[in-house]
């Protein structure tokens, strides 16, 4: 297997001067078929997850314990990234939408809200909701989080745990997919090529679920080689 950078999703994300969070999603270029963003949600205080560049990653620590993703920056300027989430409340945001697409936006806004049906008239006590801004920050690119189905061309087959990339130039060669139950579990690399499209409701494979079987166990510890 030639030389790649892992992205486990839920992997442990470091700053240069701290540990800053964990890896939530990965933002796809359909274009460019590239990883070009990392979301990574802070583990520290109440500040919303940070929208991280690809050319932000230390990529020559790839194989680090752990599966850890280490940044080029400090935890201060990795606070200064652009949020990946908004938070607001209801009752008490006067119907002013705080941003996001209508697509991002909830079910349940505010009467009059970009068409929103509505909560009753009395909703009690003021919540508070987040909302996913990347579909706004970085329109016409794709989020893949954890655990997004992988459909093989007779059915589910499993769930996506990270994309692997070329570490120079962020194109996408393998997705991790784990398949199994608990007591019976298997974690393989899928190439790129075997993946025909990506959809609201996961990744669809060219292949069979058998092929998917044959693959051999991925060594994600040492991805590398």
């Amino acid at each position: 297997m030639s030389e790649m950078q892992l992205y486990r999703l839920g992997a442990d994300v470091q700053c240069a001067d701290g540990e800053c969070g964990k890896l939530t999603s990965l933002v796809v270029s359909p274009d460019e078929d590239a990883v070009t963003h990392l979301v990574v949600d802070q583990v520290h205080g109440k500040e919303p997850g940070r929208l991280v560049p690809l050319d932000l990653v230390d990529t020559g620590l790839s194989a680090s314990a752990g599966g850890q993703i280490r940044l080029r920056c400090g935890m201060a300027e990795f606070d200064r990234l652009v949020p990946a989430e908004t938070t607001y409340s209801y009752p008490g945001d006067d119907g002013i939408r705080p941003g996001g697409s209508m697509a991002s936006w909830p079910d349940y806004a505010p009467p009059g809200v970009m068409g929103g049906p509505g909560l009753p008239p009395d909703p009690g006590p003021a919540q508070e909701f987040t909302v996913d801004t990347v579909p706004d920050q970085l329109p016409g690119e794709d989020e893949v989080p954890r655990g997004q189905h992988a459909h093989a061309t007779d059915g589910d087959i499993g769930h996506v745990r990270g994309i692997a990339v070329d570490p120079a130039t962020g194109r996408v060669t393998f997705v991790l997919l784990r398949m199994g139950h608990l007591w019976n579990r298997k974690t393989v690399f899928i190439p790129r090529s075997a993946v025909s499209a990506v959809g609201a409701d996961g990744f669809y494979l060219n292949i069979t679920s058998q092929d998917v079987h044959h693959l051999p166990h991925a060594d994600i510890d040492h991805p590398a080689g």
